[in-house]
């Protein structure tokens, strides 16, 4: 039900934009692994298509939750920061102490951006330092990225479209036309929709951890959303997903994905994989530690066959073509290699 909740087994010709709508937000610190996310879960999209998403600010990405780089509709944009803005400032007195920057001159850094970008074209992440440099806000090259986050967490920035192998920074309110402009209740309801809808069957506490929310916001998200939500049995006890996704429910058993998509190659920070903070549905503990070596937080991309995680992959990006490298838990079968195969063809038709 998760695969099918995910778009995983159950695609369609769906847009980026769409797709992102969909998921609520997709983790995405390394960009080809967000957009390879988004194109995963659509029959037609390629990486142009959603490079172009990006560069006609239908999508975005920023720091909207857990101090990490999402993709979010770009109209969302704006409500989601501010909802994940009081987690996300928790410990940030201390950070700036221990880098050596004091709060006026994060504050300072505000505005220095949002002059630099005030006619609503992008600023490469290196232009965007020299300027904060010639003002003497930043003074040490470990401080760029605290204020560039922290510019995008006021809601002043975020991130633009590549601008080669460089990241571009552009002004939140001019790059976007419409922003949805919700209430803090209005914004609890929505993220508690999006999250059981696309992430769901999911407990209750997985959207705190999620959308990094108090266990209180939690409860009142999930009241403030309520009929939109049904609770499911699963065999890890109740969970909630979408009362329409409930509604296609009677009791039998999930049907199983087409067989053309049994085996999937996710990136590694697929929100199959970081969209739950409990993985035991879809590995073990001795298999995390391979997926996530040294448990330092880098997830490796992985192979899933019909929900379950039964390998890794890389890839090598050459000249002509990419590589695909996998390395199973064990020996796949026949059903598995042929799958294997099927999931690569699709990674080269998005590429």
């Amino acid at each position: 039900l998760r695969l099918r909740n995910h778009w995983l087994s159950s695609r369609s010709e769906a847009t980026a934009a769409q797709v992102v709508t969909h998921m609520g937000a997709l983790q995405s610190q390394e960009l080809w692994s967000g957009e390879w996310s988004i194109g995963l879960r659509s029959t037609s999209l390629e990486e142009g298509a959603v490079q172009a998403a990006t560069a006609h600010g239908q999508i975005l990405r920023t720091w909207p939750m857990r101090g990490t780089i999402h993709f979010v509709p770009a109209s969302d944009a704006r409500w989601m920061v501010a909802l994940g803005r009081t987690s996300a400032f928790k410990g940030v007195e201390r950070r700036r102490e221990f880098l050596g920057l004091s709060e006026d001159d994060a504050v300072a850094a505000i505005g220095i951006l949002r002059d630099a970008l005030a006619d609503g074209e992008p600023v490469t992440r290196s232009e965007c330092t020299r300027l904060l440099e010639d003002a003497g806000v930043m003074t040490d090259t470990s401080h760029g990225y605290h204020l560039l986050w922290f510019a995008s967490q006021h809601g002043a920035t975020c991130i633009g479209p590549q601008a080669g192998k460089e990241q571009t920074f552009v002004a939140l309110d001019r790059w976007v036309d419409d922003h949805n402009d919700l209430s803090r209740d209005e914004s609890l309801a929505e993220i508690a929709f999006r999250y059981f809808d696309s992430h769901g069957p999911a407990a209750r506490k997985e959207l705190g951890r999620w959308a990094a929310l108090p266990a209180a916001d939690v409860r009142r998200a999930i009241d403030l959303a309520g009929e939109r939500l049904s609770p499911v049995a699963t065999e890890l006890g109740e969970m909630l997903v979408s009362r329409s996704v409930a509604e296609t429910l009677d009791g039998s058993s999930i049907d199983p994905p087409d067989e053309s998509s049994d085996v999937l190659l996710l990136s590694g920070f697929d929100e199959y994989m970081l969209g739950y903070g409990d993985r035991s549905a879809i590995m073990t503990a001795e298999q995390m530690k391979l997926v996530v070596p040294g448990s330092n937080g880098v997830f490796r991309p992985t192979v899933v066959d019909d929900g379950t995680v039964v390998g890794t992959w890389k890839r090598a990006v050459k000249k002509t073509r990419v590589d695909v490298i996998v390395s199973p838990f064990g020996e796949l079968n026949a059903r598995q290699r042929k799958g294997v195969d099927r999931a690569a063809a699709d990674y080269a038709r998005f590429l």
